[in-house]
């Protein structure tokens, strides 16, 4: 068996062709851009985003391509999609979880249902940009003709799948990070949230195990990817669930950092036990749920450096300074930052970034160092809420672009009574592990 395996990033996609043993024959990378509109409105244009996948797939040999067997895939989210029922999105747009144009609606969630019974069901509190049903009341409220023209709203892997195969389908993780899922007691679409905003239960699809198959690949499709028409494709799922495969983790306690544009601590639990402090969600696995929880991570570092480092080459700041300042101010909290240069997808209000401490004798290796570090507190103080509710294994399995020797040891020391492994690929490697453990065998 060979394995088309794509990993759908925020702002790059990224394929590899694989066999059974997880050998990677050939890999892929194209990016493509984000749109940034007023209104603090994040999105991706749907044909860029398949241009950057269709450029990756030119970059495997033909002759590789012509012998692939199944196609695979991950997606970042939350990604909310509208869809119409030719495939076509009712709202132009794929919405990105940096998106906050729902940021009003979190109220009208706490009026109607009240926070903490929201929480009880769904599994998080109503954050903008942590659950897709903050846009769907957005639309609601501020774009109706658009829900007129909507047959199915999902995430980005329904958006995916459907227009790979003409097959309609959520995954069993993104249903739960829709934010209108029974994710507590892992059921079905929750009938009391469905019913008291006022959404028609049609909108959202039958929920999926991640890796089952479903659906064959379209010709017009196969053909921009140079790959054979009808092959099987599994169900996608979120990006960090496939990554936890990815690195062997199936059991309640393991961990996984995933640090890359954005920082992400996903912890892996059999006890559903909610928090104002963290997301539930489901995991990729029936049973077992994710503790979950994210910081700006790399978007941070390219502001930092864009704004303040542009003296410098991009590679003399990874490879040099940034190393050094963190070893300058190992030992030294007179800076500190709050973290929210991205915003704050745990917290109801507006957070931003701000440094505090600075005096005259404060130096920009300071303010980096502080920012870095303030960064991974954030994912300390989750795991240590985690530990409440599970025993958690002593080692962190690592993966992404901030896995240098240098942020390994800002992680040991800001994250203590751990160690950490690097392991990479993770998501891409997820997504067959998926696959193989479903055993190929067809959703329907």
């Amino acid at each position: 068996m060979t394995y088309l395996s794509i990993d759908l990033g925020t702002s790059s996609v990224k394929l590899e062709i694989l066999t059974d043993d997880l050998t990677v024959l050939a890999t892929g990378r194209a990016e493509y851009p984000l749109i940034h509109l007023p209104g603090e409105k994040t999105e991706i244009d749907p044909e860029a985003l398949f241009g950057a996948l269709y450029r990756a797939a030119q970059e495997l040999p033909e002759e590789l391509r012509r012998d692939i067997d199944l196609l695979c895939y991950d997606t970042f989210s939350p990604s909310p999609v509208f869809m119409a029922e030719d495939g076509s999105l009712a709202y132009p747009n794929i919405i990105t979880h940096l998106d906050r144009r729902s940021r009003a609606q979190s109220g009208r969630i706490e009026q109607v249902v009240g926070k903490d019974r929201y929480l009880s069901i769904a599994g998080i509190y109503p954050f903008a940009g942590g659950a897709g049903i903050m846009t769907v009341l957005w639309m609601q409220e501020n774009d109706p003709d658009c829900l007129k023209r909507t047959y199915r709203i999902g995430h980005l892997p329904t958006y995916v799948h459907h227009r790979l195969t003409g097959e309609w389908m959520v995954d069993l993780v993104n249903a739960s990070m829709l934010g209108l899922y029974e994710t507590t007691t892992q059921g079905t679409w929750s009938a009391e949230l469905l019913d008291a905003f006022g959404l028609d239960p049609a909108w959202f699809g039958e929920i999926y195990d991640p890796g089952r198959l479903l659906g064959t690949l379209r010709p017009s499709e196969a053909d921009r990817l140079g790959v054979p028409a009808g092959i099987p494709v599994a169900i996608g799922t979120n990006d960090m669930a496939a990554a936890q495969m990815g690195a062997r983790n199936d059991r309640a306690g393991q961990i996984m950092n995933t640090a890359g544009s954005s920082d992400m601590v996903s912890i892996l639990t059999d006890r559903p036990v909610t928090s104002p402090d963290y997301y539930l969600r489901n995991s990729a696995l029936p049973g077992i749920w994710q503790i979950y929880a994210t910081t700006a991570g790399g978007f941070a570092i390219d502001w930092f450096y864009e704004q303040l480092c542009r003296e410098m080459t991009r590679d003399q700041f990874n490879r040099d300074y940034l190393p050094a300042a963190l070893a300058a101010y190992e030992a030294s909290d007179e800076v500190a930052f709050d973290p929210y240069l991205t915003g704050d997808r745990q917290s109801l209000e507006l957070r931003t970034g701000a440094w505090h401490g600075l005096t005259l004798r404060a130096t920009r290796e300071e303010m980096l160092a502080s920012m870095l570090k303030s960064m991974n507190r954030v994912l300390a103080a989750v795991i240590a809420k985690a530990a409440a509710v599970v025993d958690l294994d002593p080692l962190i399995k690592l993966t992404g672009g901030l896995s240098s020797p240098a942020f390994i040891e800002l992680k040991r020391r800001e994250i203590p009574g751990f160690d950490f492994e690097v392991v990479d690929n993770c998501s891409i490697l997820g997504n067959v592990r998926l696959v193989q453990r479903q055993g190929n065998k067809p959703a329907h």
